[in-house]
């Protein structure tokens, strides 16, 4: 039988204008279960008039392949957040940047005058309380294998393949002990 644990959770990342405190999100990706299988959905982020242009570092920023012209055309902070917020409510949100994914979901909700009330959850600690430490080293050795590809979507669905991959053997390794032996 399959665990679809996994389903209670959301696996949230964002790029950004820079790391300093004024920074804004300049794309969202959330990698979700349904069925204990990942989907992915991201999106580039217009900014927010409100946000500090001055904030945009344009060398941290091409670490992602992104400038501020990507930018012009894609959909505002506001349609994002309301896009967002179906995909993460009720489930718990986790990051492997939890602070600053916490900061720059709250400025994002912000255009949209909504608050996410939950701590955003570390991808660490969900996965510790999750899985066995047999299931523990199949992710390490699973994300260890894959460059980080910079961008948010993508790298919500890296953290995912971690727990698909951990779920798949000890799913296995429970039908196994389950079958009964050969007389």
């Amino acid at each position: 039988m399959t665990n679809h644990f996994l389903d209670n959770y959301v696996i949230l990342d964002f790029e950004a204008s820079s790391l300093w405190i004024e920074s804004w999100p300049i794309e969202a990706g959330i990698t979700r279960f349904e069925q204990s299988k990942p989907n992915t959905w991201s999106s580039l982020i217009k900014p927010a008039a409100s946000w500090n242009k001055q904030d945009f570092n344009m060398f941290y920023s091409a670490t992602h392949r992104l400038s501020v012209k990507d930018l012009q055309d894609a959909p505002e902070a506001t349609q994002v957040a309301l896009t967002l917020i179906p995909h993460i409510a009720g489930r718990t949100v986790v990051s492997d940047q939890p602070d600053y994914i916490q900061h720059w979901l709250a400025k994002l909700l912000q255009t949209a005058h909504l608050v996410h009330t939950q701590p955003v959850t570390s991808f660490d600690e969900a996965s510790i309380e999750n899985f066995s430490d047999d299931g523990l080293r199949i992710i390490k050795e699973t994300l260890s294998g894959q460059a980080e590809p910079g961008r948010a979507g993508p790298d919500s669905a890296r953290l995912a393949s971690g727990w698909e991959a951990a779920l798949r053997e000890e799913n296995k390794r429970s039908t196994l002990e389950d079958t009964p032996p050969n007389p």
